[in-house]
């Protein structure tokens, strides 16, 4: 991002956070992981594929990233989301 505005990544990241209170690191994260939420509803995508949907080349680090943000895996997410709509 800070390549494409012709700005370093500290300066972007310095205004980002007093725009708007919050790094652009955790923001991109966030977005990526909601993102990621959505697609999992779809069954027949698979992790991989959620992960490189949403921007991670690696996985793990998808996994890892999303436990973080969510307290679940994403496998689990996806477990916990299917059983609650069968309920419904």
């Amino acid at each position: 991002m800070a390549d494409k505005l012709h700005i370093t990544p500290g300066y972007l990241s310095s205004y980002f956070k007093e725009k708007t209170g919050t790094n652009f690191s955790d923001y991109l994260n966030e977005l990526r992981i909601g993102r990621a939420k959505e697609l999992l509803l779809n069954p027949e995508l698979r992790i991989q594929d959620v992960a490189a949907a949403v921007g991670y080349q690696n996985v793990n680090s998808f996994i890892r990233m999303f436990k973080r943000s969510s307290g679940v895996t994403p496998g689990e997410y996806r477990k916990r989301i299917a059983g609650s709509t069968k309920a419904m």
